[in-house]
């Protein structure tokens, strides 16, 4: 399945929240290896495997997120193999690669009314 390009038609987002981040916004980094705007988006989709994982806890119960996952299960199943290929998922140059793809997911989250804040801390 092929993910949805552009923003999302009809983006619910909340009275006072501000408006779905652009692209460059969203991948923007202060430096080379400076952490990128999306910060902690790429921990929804890392280790999926592990079943210990504090990962699982924090991000993989979140409402939004079994939304997503359900409307979208190709796109998170590849999201995960790619986030989990790399050596080093805290290295924002090895991010750099899949923030097209990160970008998709937070567009789609978004749209179900979640914050910036809550997506990315």
């Amino acid at each position: 399945m092929k993910p949805p390009q552009g923003p999302p038609q009809t983006p619910f987002i909340p009275e006072g929240e501000p408006k779905i981040l652009s692209f460059g916004e969203f991948s923007h980094r202060d430096t080379e290896s400076g952490p990128p705007k999306y910060n902690n988006l790429f921990f929804y989709f890392f280790h999926a495997d592990v079943a210990n994982d504090w990962t699982r806890e924090i991000y993989k119960k979140k409402k939004h997120y079994q939304r997503f996952v359900s409307e979208y299960p190709e796109m998170v199943e590849l999201l995960n193999k790619k986030i989990n290929s790399i050596r080093d998922q805290h290295r924002s140059e090895d991010l750099k690669p899949f923030d097209g793809d990160l970008y998709e997911a937070y567009k789609i989250m978004r749209s179900y009314g979640v914050s910036d804040k809550d997506l990315f801390s």
